[in-house]
């Protein structure tokens, strides 16, 4: 017990020592008897000087120190750091304890200057002087001394290391870091920036507890010119061990203007209920975090587990709607020239996240598009960068998002005017006129590389679609694609009161890509079809259609050029427009009748009941040989050719009458009983439908020379018969039958 308190006493003792000698030398000792020593120090230990303008000052209740008026300056002059007053202090007693208790920190008016020369060179750089004295310690020494550390049993462990960590107190009553500038130079780039007006608050700092920090700051940019305001505000949790941080009511709000923005100002902010990282527990939890552009908002919910290894996902995502017009604007940036200007105005996403960056998966999708909306779901597979996606959507007008078109003489105009303006730049510049467009090369259909390396399962289904005036419903894609090589099981869908299924298989392994197309189509109709899609205006009626079609290449006229296939069709009462096959047959007719037609409110289209035909695909011609049709007292049968490059029809066409035509002339008689009036359909199918069709009047010739003769043989015929009944009887008729073979043989 002796020896115990002889022992507490003179700790006692030593402490009071302690504590009256830091009393004694903060009460009798003035630090600013010192400033030219401290001076002098830095001149001989750097490259800077130190200049003190102000009082050095220290306390003893809390042990602490003031400095202000600190200037450090280059060799040449030119100041490096400024500070205008810096104060610390920290409670004695709470330092003799190992549980130090910060009373305040204060940093005021702290500038610093960072500068490069034309040169490339550094103020930053070698402010430290050189030293020319050696080691004192040798090599070997060194090597016995760490040796020696190490195989000291005193050496504490990590997790003796640990325990201390944990049970280590810190407490800071105060934090101010205020009116501080960073400034940055480049001459060599002639490029600059800075932090000013940086200012940092925070108190009653402690482990374990919650402490509020307040951050605010501007930036500028001088290349391009960019300015940035900002305020963080937020309460910041620390456990003792360092291994728990959670930073709640977070609120920071950044204003923004500068060239990139067109001179705009744009606001934006970060906002969150809290944000949790634990060490511990390897994970990151987001909640109700909202990030803010203008007036787009990224809002999730988000828990980050397996953050060090393999982190794995698990929340939501959403971007309520936001008008894109509008955010163009506020970036300074151009609006999406569209047909329908109240478009790209609500636009929204959402969707609920889960898996690790190699399995990702985006489950119960939700986007909208001004008045269409898409749902579904999508996985991203890292392994062989598989995709797969199952989206359906409702009604989509493409052509609102189209740009507007241009009025053809606007047109013409301004491509005049650009090529005007093209040839002068290239005569004052000195260079040959540029290539016409026409010269160019023609744009890749697939970007085959991209092909090849796609790994897809896509299922797409949307309602409505209308693109180019067409009008699509139930539309189904159902995509797959690996190695190069990309699978259509199905494109089908409603399309003018009929049906379509088209199942295709594009090879893009090589650089010339091998295309498979296989179609059906039900009794579509192609009157507004063609109106719709090329503004044609020549058949009608419900066409069923079969193809099957081979092409190669990667460029529209290479798959037209080397499309090869065929397509069987028939149509189900329809009719052509603009001519009228009947009143054709009707003047041919009257030809070979020798008369003339006196009807004149003929109908301006040609009715049918049924037609059918067989197209032999050969590149751009499509080659039809066995075209036939049923029509009101008409038999048709033809053959041609369709151009669907230049979309110029050539066909012939025989046109039998086979019951009344609908005027005397055209009267079927004896004479024009099983013959055919020809008919050419030769033009542009986009041209006038009225000058489309016409009589061949080449072979009208010869049929009229033909029907004369039959006519004559007719009539010869029955004078012959009148004869032979006056000489032979009407009971000869074998007789008069070989007295005719043999008249005939004469002539």
């Amino acid at each position: 017990m002796r020896i115990l308190k002889v022992t507490l006493l003179s700790l006692l003792g030593l402490l009071t020592t302690l504590i009256v000698a830091i009393v004694a030398i903060t009460a009798t000792i003035d630090p600013n008897d010192y400033k030219t020593d401290i001076e002098s120090a830095v001149a001989q230990n750097s490259n800077l000087t130190l200049t003190i303008d102000g009082d050095l000052g220290w306390s003893f209740m809390p042990l602490g120190i003031d400095i202000s008026g600190v200037t450090l300056n280059h060799l040449d002059g030119k100041t490096f750091t400024s500070l205008n007053q810096l104060t610390a202090q920290v409670g004695l007693i709470s330092l003799l304890k190992l549980n130090p208790q910060v009373h305040k920190v204060i940093v005021d008016g702290l500038v610093v200057t960072l500068e490069k020369n034309e040169q490339g060179e550094a103020n930053w750089e070698n402010i430290t002087a050189k030293k020319v004295t050696g080691s004192t310690q040798s090599p070997e020494a060194k090597v016995t001394s760490a040796a020696s550390a190490q195989d000291n049993p005193s050496t504490p462990s990590r997790d003796k290391a640990q325990q201390a960590n944990s049970d280590f107190q810190f407490e800071i009553e105060e934090v101010a870091i205020i009116n501080t500038t960073i400034r940055y130079l480049d001459k060599q780039s002639n490029q600059s920036a800075s932090l000013e007006d940086l200012n940092l608050l925070a108190n009653n700092i402690s482990l374990g507890g919650e402490f509020p920090l307040s951050i605010e700051f501007k930036v500028s940019n001088s290349q391009p010119k960019l300015d940035i305001t900002a305020t963080i505000d937020a309460a910041i949790t620390i456990d003792n061990n360092m291994r728990h941080v959670a930073v709640r009511q977070l609120n920071s709000h950044y204003d923004i203007s500068g060239t990139p923005l067109s001179g705009n100002n744009l606001s934006a902010s970060f906002n969150g209920k809290q944000i949790i990282a634990d060490l511990d527990k390897d994970q990151v939890t987001l909640d109700e975090i909202a990030l803010q552009l203008a007036n787009l908002t990224l809002k999730t919910n988000l828990e980050i587990q397996n953050l060090s290894k393999q982190p794995k996902l698990d929340g939501n995502l959403a971007i309520p709607a936001f008008s894109l017009q509008t955010l163009l604007a506020s970036l300074g940036l151009p609006a999406i020239d569209t047909s329908d200007k109240n478009v790209l105005t609500q636009i929204g996403f959402k969707t609920l996240l889960e898996g690790t960056a190699e399995d990702l998966k985006l489950n119960n999708i939700a986007i909208r598009l001004d008045d269409t909306s898409y749902t579904g779901s999508l996985n991203y597979r890292a392994v062989n960068q598989y995709i797969a996606a199952n989206i359906k959507g409702s009604e989509l007008n493409v052509d609102r998002y189209l740009p507007p078109a241009k009025d053809p003489v606007t047109q013409a105009t301004q491509t005049i005017e650009h090529e005007t303006n093209k040839d002068e730049n290239a005569t004052n510049t000195g260079q040959s006129a540029p290539t016409p467009a026409s010269s160019q090369p023609e744009p890749q259909l697939l970007p085959l590389e991209t092909i090849r390396s796609l790994n897809l399962d896509i299922s797409f289904i949307q309602q409505t679609l209308i693109a180019k005036n067409l009008t699509l419903n139930d539309l189904t894609l159902l995509v797959k694609a690996a190695d190069g090589i990309v699978t259509v099981s199905e494109a089908s869908g409603k399309l003018y009161e009929g049906y379509f299924d088209v199942n295709a298989k594009i090879d893009a392994s090589t650089d010339n890509p091998k295309w498979t197309i296989k179609k059906a189509v039900n009794n579509i109709q192609v009157l507004p079809l063609l109106k719709d899609l090329q503004d044609l205006e020549i058949i009608s009626g419900g066409v069923n259609l079969n193809a099957d079609i081979k092409s190669t290449g990667n460029t529209v006229s290479a798959l037209r050029n080397s499309a090869k296939g065929n397509a069987s069709f028939d149509f189900d009462k329809g009719a052509f427009h603009g001519f009228n096959l009947t009143k054709l047959t009707c003047e041919g007719v009257a030809l070979i009748n020798r008369d003339r037609v006196t009807k004149s409110d003929w109908s301006n289209k040609s009715e049918f009941q049924s037609m059918s035909g067989v197209l032999t695909v050969n590149g751009n011609k499509f080659t039809n040989n066995n075209l036939t049709a049923a029509m009101s007292g008409l038999a048709l049968i033809g053959k041609g050719v369709i151009d669907t490059k230049i979309l110029n029809i050539n066909y012939g066409i025989d046109l039998k009458a086979i019951g009344n035509l609908g005027d005397n002339a055209c009267r079927v008689n004896e004479k024009v009983k099983d013959l055919a009036i020809p008919i050419v359909c030769n033009g542009p199918l986009n041209g006038d439908p009225a000058k489309l069709c016409k009589l061949d009047y080449n072979r009208m010739q010869e049929l009229v020379a033909a029907a004369g003769k039959k006519e004559l043989e007719r009539k010869a015929d029955k004078e012959v018969d009148k004869l032979l009944d006056k000489h032979l009887g009407g009971d000869n008729a074998e007789t008069k039958k070989s007295v005719k073979k043999l008249l005939k043989g004469l002539f």
